[in-house]
């Protein structure tokens, strides 16, 4: 049902969210940059330079936990090596209690599903102390401080980029980020190419989309409130990429937005001018409830039929922790870009 309080918002679209030789890490001064130097094959330490400073390993990990498990496993997955731990998916998750993107290319690999763990409440640190990993793996979410020192106490961390704030990790910052770990570079930017090429070509497919205003996000009929995703958060960007302009309004006033989203009084929603609405439910009764609402049937994209409601949470997690492999499946495997094409054409 859209009508989904403030606690389950944030839950559902934050965060639901290993053998070989032990890594050496040193925590250094903040540094703008994310990058590592060195090479593995020299034999030589290497750095991966972070948001909490910089850590350096004296041998690529092969044993790797993850923290947070939004877009951080399936790089990795993408990347050929399979993660000794992850969180267990409690959002849109398939009847394996994974994703079918992960789970295909994980059967490509021919590897073991990871050991799970729970983070409802915050990193399972008995958990990865009893993974002995030689890494720990957290690109993509909302590490503080005081998480990042008791997680260095079990394994080196390679977290976000310097200056990505919460949640704000694109997929390409999280790819960036696991090749500089793993060190494979080369394999990293053929990756990011290659997701690039057919986002491009899915746009070039989709004329319709090009240059179309969009607001995306989840109506709280309780609240009367429109929740709408800021330009940084991973739905907004996967629209941008197909070509679509994030709304005005949104642009104007994110500013004041201290997270992912902006709450949005539905009396102004008249003011929220944009073709396409996106937002994401939990009844197939929610695009009714929204179109018959008083406050929120004023919004101009839902008054002209610019309304889409995806009420598949293995779609809305996808594309909210979106990744290579969960934009590939999105694109390739599901009708969502076809709801958005007819939409525009609304």
């Amino acid at each position: 049902m859209a009508a989904i309080n403030r606690a389950t918002f944030l839950k559902a679209t934050a965060a639901t969210a290993l053998t070989g030789l032990l890594a050496a890490c040193t925590t250094g001064s903040n540094d703008t940059s994310s990058s590592s130097s060195s090479s593995a094959a020299s034999g030589k330490s290497y750095t991966v330079k972070h948001a909490f400073g910089e850590t350096t390993f004296d041998a690529v990990p092969q044993k790797i936990a993850v923290v947070n498990f939004w877009k951080n496993p399936d790089v990795l997955l993408d990347l050929g090596v399979v993660p000794a731990g992850t969180p267990v998916v409690t959002y849109g998750a398939n009847a394996q209690g994974s994703t079918d993107w992960f789970d295909a290319k994980l059967a490509e690999l021919g590897g073991t599903a990871p050991v799970t763990y729970d983070e409802t409440d915050g990193p399972d640190y008995e958990a990865l102390a009893a993974l002995a990993p030689d890494a720990i793996f957290s690109a993509y979410g909302d590490m503080t401080q005081e998480v990042y020192d008791k997680l260095t106490g079990i394994a080196p961390v390679v977290a976000a980029p310097a200056g990505v704030g919460a949640f704000a990790a694109s997929w390409q910052d999280v790819v960036t980020q696991a090749g500089a770990m793993l060190q494979k570079q080369s394999e990293a930017t053929a990756l990011i190419e290659k997701t690039d090429t057919l986002i491009k070509d899915t746009a070039a497919a989709n004329p319709s989309l090009a240059d179309k205003t969009f607001v995306a996000g989840m109506f709280d009929l309780d609240a009367q409130t429109l929740s709408a995703y800021v330009a940084s958060d991973s739905r907004s960007l996967f629209l941008t990429s197909l070509g679509m302009k994030l709304a005005p309004y949104i642009e104007q006033n994110a500013t004041e937005a201290d997270t992912f989203f902006l709450t949005i009084s539905g009396e102004v929603l008249p003011e929220v001018v944009s073709d396409i609405v996106w937002a994401w439910g939990t009844s197939n009764s929610d695009e009714e409830a929204i179109k018959s609402n008083t406050l929120f049937s004023q919004m101009p994209a839902v008054a002209s039929g610019g309304l889409v409601v995806e009420t598949d949470q293995h779609i809305t997690l996808a594309l909210s922790a979106a990744s290579p492999l969960s934009i590939a499946w999105t694109i390739n495997e599901t009708e969502a870009l076809a709801k958005l094409s007819a939409a525009a054409g609304a």
